[in-house]
């Protein structure tokens, strides 16, 4: 488990600090996003043996994160397009706008404000006209000073990070995979193999045990209401 932790260490400085924390449901092969965001089909050989998940999620968007049987690290979020507080895109922006704002954002909020990442660097980033929607991809060079963090498992060197961008509707899919070297062509191709196993959009999910209680908590907190509170991190 020591890679599974150290990979998490590393890029899962989650962008949605103040978030719900679930394990995600899921119907054999396949994983459903909150707020119907996408369906993802698990059984694509992106993925090398059990996978374990851990999402997130709060009004402006949802992140999961993916390890795969070999400690591999992928994730997806999803941002809201139009009023997410980190991206901040004027309005009227076009696509390639606002993916090179999203990137440019991550780059920034999150990546450089950790405490073992000591530079960050785009080592590649390409604008693929020909994926269906267009998208962004990039590829991240993460430099680490393990003694900046009071954990034996992270070790100081060099990470490569690959990030894909495209736009559906109203939001924006991020998403990620980590390699210790640099190959462009191939985390291109984990990374729009990842893609083809998505479904935009998904479903509302049915109703799971902590999403009962959440709703029982909320009507019995002060103020609270009888009414039926918004669903599990659906936009307001």
């Amino acid at each position: 488990m020591k890679t599974i932790k150290t990979a998490a260490l590393l890029i899962c400085i989650l962008l949605l600090a103040s978030c719900q924390n679930l394990q995600g449901e899921r119907q054999g092969d396949y994983y459903f996003s909150p707020a119907g965001a996408y369906i993802l089909d698990m059984s694509i050989n992106t993925f090398r043996g059990e996978v374990v998940l851990d999402e997130r999620c709060d009004r402006h968007g949802g992140s999961t994160t993916f390890w795969d049987g070999s400690g591999r690290l992928f994730r997806v979020d999803y941002l809201s397009a139009e009023n997410h507080p980190m991206i901040q895109a004027p309005r009227f922006a076009s696509d390639l706008t606002l993916l090179n704002l999203t990137l440019n954002s991550y780059l920034r909020e999150v990546v450089a404000k950790a405490p073992m990442i000591t530079s960050a660097e785009a080592s590649y980033r390409e604008f693929l006209e020909d994926a269906d929607p267009r998208a962004l991809f990039a590829i991240i060079g993460i430099n680490v000073d393990a003694a900046q963090v009071k954990d034996s498992e992270v070790e100081s060197g060099t990470y490569y990070y690959g990030f894909m961008l495209f736009k559906r509707g109203d939001r924006i899919y991020v998403l990620q995979h980590r390699q210790p070297v640099l190959m462009p062509e191939k985390m291109k191709a984990v990374l729009l193999n990842l893609a083809d196993g998505m479904e935009i959009p998904g479903r509302v999910r049915d109703d799971t045990d902590m999403e009962k209680l959440r709703r029982l908590l909320k009507k019995m907190a002060p103020g609270g209401t009888d009414g039926d509170p918004v669903r599990l991190c659906e936009p307001a």
